[in-house]
């Protein structure tokens, strides 16, 4: 064999190149077309295309993309004299099979993204134990006997390793007495045998000078130490003992690495569907907690004849961080919240649902946003060790009156957008949670008709700050240019907009809110 080290490279096998694989029933297509517009409809690869194939009028590819070969939708000339009642001009002709091919690349590029999906679900299904399946200790137990009795030997031991890679501890055993599992773990630096076994060798222990130098676990006169590994990490050693000095023939111990390896399926079985159940049950608790965020976000406009308003938020995960919130208070003003949890993910969520509760109460009965914010900063600083932090925007409508008063912590935007421009009502401040002796400040605004309230979350804030110094007046000014449209017309641009910035950067939690005088 030569020293230096072969590689291989797989080869995929080639496409057919039969247009049928991607569209079925292209020939009834192709009969149908030429009946009704007199011009005959061929398919055809790339080569023959590129060969100018005599007759042939017109071509366009027709593939689902580049992975593919090139297949063309080519008109081709009659052959002999056309009907005049049922030939068409061939500019529609040609126009009606270029339409013909984009929807049948349109049919096979759904074809593959279905037959992908179904490829990747195959692999995401997780294992489960069989009804009726002995238990893994038996499972195990019969995996060592057979190793003995393979072996012709007397007993037998599974030893695996810790995650640290640290000491080995017994697990299971044939031919031994189970008080042997009770047994403190042996350290793995000073176990020879079965740091030899962990490289991938076979131990054989044959006389008292092998049992000296190798150490086995078990006062026996012969044993064998062989590895017990998966395709990607060594798990542990299977040791085979028998009562008198000997040796192992080829056979006896290829046999013991059989069960070895059985034993690594087993234990590698039982960890993915371990591991399958688990990110099931996390799976569904996930969905569930989404769909209870969605729940409790108001998705009705209350009626109002001064205001109206819309809000749309999105997660950059499975959970989102941020909410927005308005509610309907006794004296009919309309409360308004737009909060940004300072964490990520599952602790992003929890800390975003207790601050909206705690927000929607007490703003249905206080009448100042400063004092609100106050409270909260002081309930989130005693509740939690000093890291529960968040940006929060409050404001109260009036009904009777064109005016917003509102208090803003952390570093939520905030604007008036009017004909003359737009005027930012908030400015960075310490977020709730950060510290208790901060006095947030009340502003109140005067809005005219068609006047506009915007505000965004911290998370759209970061991703306008990362983008050109532009980015931010861009938006205003197309906030600006639409302001005779609905709320909910607005929130869409602004929704279009945002979510055009997270696939250029880093995604983020996503909220938005516009109130409009009416």
């Amino acid at each position: 064999m030569p020293s230096y080290l072969r590689l291989y490279s797989e080869r995929r096998p080639a496409s057919s190149g039969r247009f049928g694989d991607f569209w079925p029933g292209v020939d009834k297509l192709c009969r149908a077309f030429e009946q009704a517009t007199g011009w005959p409809l061929q398919c055809l690869p790339e080569p023959a295309v590129a060969d100018h194939q005599p007759g042939i009028l017109w071509s366009a590819p027709a593939s689902p993309d580049a992975q593919h070969e090139q297949l063309h939708v080519a008109v081709a000339s009659t052959e002999g004299p056309a009907s005049v009642e049922t030939q068409i001009e061939l500019p529609a002709a040609v126009e009606l099979a270029g339409t013909i091919g984009h929807l049948l690349a349109e049919l096979a590029r759904a074809r593959q993204a279905l037959w992908q999906r179904e490829a990747e679900l195959a692999a995401g299904i997780a294992l489960s134990p069989r009804i009726g399946e002995p238990h893994l200790a038996q499972r195990l137990q019969a995996a060592l006997r057979a190793a003995a009795e393979a072996a012709c030997c007397d007993a037998a031991a599974l030893y695996l390793v810790d995650e640290t890679t640290s000491y080995l501890k017994l697990r299971s055993v044939w031919g031994l007495p189970q008080e042997r599992l009770l047994l403190p773990p042996r350290d793995l630096p000073r176990c020879p045998a079965d740091l030899e076994a962990l490289l991938g060798h076979a131990v054989v222990v044959q006389d008292a000078a092998a049992q000296a130098e190798w150490q086995p676990p078990e006062p026996f006169a012969a044993a064998a130490c062989l590895p017990v590994s998966s395709a990607t990490a060594p798990l542990g050693t299977l040791w085979v003992f028998g009562g008198r000095s000997r040796d192992f023939s080829d056979r006896e111990l290829n046999m013991v690495e059989i069960v070895a390896g059985r034993i690594a399926v087993e234990l590698e079985r039982e960890m993915l569907a371990a591991a399958g159940a688990d990110a099931s049950r996390l799976k569904r608790q996930i969905a569930s907690a989404e769909r209870l965020q969605d729940r409790n976000l108001p998705h009705v406009s209350p009626l109002s004849d001064l205001w109206q308003i819309a809000a749309w938020t999105q997660s950059a995960g499975e959970l989102n961080g941020e909410f927005y919130d308005w509610s309907v208070r006794g004296d009919d003003s309309l409360a308004m919240a737009l909060g940004s949890s300072r964490h990520e993910a599952i602790e992003g969520a929890m800390s975003a649902g207790s601050l909206r509760a705690a927000t929607r109460a007490h703003l249905h009965y206080a009448d100042d946003p400063a004092a609100v914010l106050r409270r909260l900063s002081e309930s989130f600083w005693s509740g939690s060790p000093g890291d529960e932090t968040a940006g929060l925007l409050v404001a109260v409508a009036d009904s009777r009156a064109p005016a917003v008063r509102l208090a803003a912590a952390g570093c939520p935007a905030v604007w008036k957008i009017a004909a003359g421009g737009a005027t930012r009502l908030a400015e960075e401040s310490p977020a709730i949670g950060l510290d208790p002796l901060t006095r947030y400040t009340v502003r109140e605004e005067t809005f005219s008709s068609g006047e506009l309230l915007v505000a965004l979350g911290e998370g759209a804030v970061r991703m306008l700050r990362a983008q050109e110094p532009a980015a931010e007046q861009e938006l205003i000014e197309l906030l600006g240019a639409h302001r005779d449209q609905p709320a909910g017309m607005l929130v869409e641009l602004l929704h279009d907009r945002l979510t055009a910035l997270a696939a250029e950067g880093q995604a983020a939690d996503c909220t938005a809110m516009v109130l409009k005088c009416r």
